[in-house]
């Protein structure tokens, strides 16, 4: 099944959209020119829009997806400070948009055909916000805040006039000079896995919906011990059957994999591979089969098939792109 794939070039103030044809050639169908610097991107299959974060503007535009394969830009609005990650609650009518440099997040409400109708809450005061999301089965939403070691979970009310009420329910502590930045789950388990910028290391922790905790279990690092160079680790995902985790470094340009006990949620490392110059995003496609990453320095993405059996990764293909692609999301 042929794949899409979206990298924001953010020197280039523009989106570029690829398709991996079924035959594994991959082509640029179309250039989706910004006014910002794009960088998060997040699709909502359900309504066939794709979101776009954007800085210098700080503005959330809304593409729409036509007939064609074509995307057109249908809607925008403000957001109180620079978008760094966009990410939906389980029904795709609620948008979260974290800023690290505005230190908070923001919670929009979605209209029935998927748009922004306005800005319910703007939460503040965590700083280097780099993530939100919902883990949808607890119903708990998880932000992280890399410039204070921090977790934090709230609780989310809606109210019948549209409003919704954001309630701070519990604070984790990461280790200390860690940085949390991204954050993930287990598609099937009550695990959540954090990935720390500074140190380099994984957090795996289980989440007690009962008590609105994290109950630390384990820490990893994704850096090879030969490595001489500081940590700077970026990115983070589960493969959709919950057997692997992935996580890359940029200082050290690798892309580590970890294989994930049933039992307990716990990672060993399987190994790691040398990649694309400055890895800053990566993402896996729904089916699993490949994942695609960003080199922010090498101006390239590369695309690799998934092994279901070991979850190893062997490359299919490496193309230029724009300058500074900072997101990549594969549909």
């Amino acid at each position: 099944m042929k794949k899409n794939i979206f990298v924001s070039c953010s020197v280039n103030h523009h989106i570029e959209h690829w398709i991996l044809k079924n035959n594994l050639i991959l082509l640029r169908v179309n250039t989706i020119t910004t006014s910002g610097k794009p960088q998060p991107l997040k699709y909502n299959k359900k309504h066939r829009l794709l979101y776009t974060g954007e800085t210098g503007n700080n503005k959330i535009v809304t593409y729409k997806k036509k007939l064609n394969n074509q995307f057109k830009k249908i809607h925008e609005i403000k957001v109180f400070n620079t978008p760094n990650y966009i990410s939906l609650n389980k029904n795709k009518t609620i948008l979260f948009c974290a800023s690290y440099h505005g230190n908070g997040f923001s919670v929009c409400i979605l209209n029935a055909s998927g748009l922004i109708y306005n800005t319910a809450s703007v939460i503040e005061n965590l700083k280097g916000c780099h993530s939100i999301r919902m883990h949808y089965a607890s119903s708990l939403l998880f932000a992280s805040a890399l410039k204070e070691d921090k977790i934090y979970i709230y609780n989310l009310k809606n109210h019948k006039n549209k409003k919704i009420t954001v309630i701070l329910k519990n604070v984790i502590n990461t280790a200390d000079n860690s940085g949390p930045r991204h954050i993930t789950f287990h598609p099937l388990r009550p695990y959540l896995y954090s990935i720390n910028e500074f140190n380099g290391t994984i957090d795996v922790w289980f989440i007690n919906d009962k008590s609105i905790s994290l109950q630390f279990i384990q820490s990893i690092s994704l850096i090879p011990k030969s490595s001489t160079l500081p940590s700077w680790s970026a990115d983070i995902h589960v493969h959709p059957k919950g057997n692997y985790l992935y996580a890359c470094d940029r200082a050290n340009s690798i892309i580590s994999l970890f294989s994930i006990s049933n039992s307990q949620g716990t990672l060993l490392k399987t190994c790691t591979y040398q990649t694309l110059l400055q890895p800053r995003s990566f993402n896996i496609s729904s089916d699993g089969n490949i994942l695609v990453i960003t080199g922010e320095l090498s101006n390239s993405i590369k695309i690799y098939n998934i092994n279901h059996n070991n979850g190893f990764l062997s490359e299919i293909t490496t193309q230029s792109t724009g300058i500074n692609p900072l997101w990549v999301l594969v549909e």
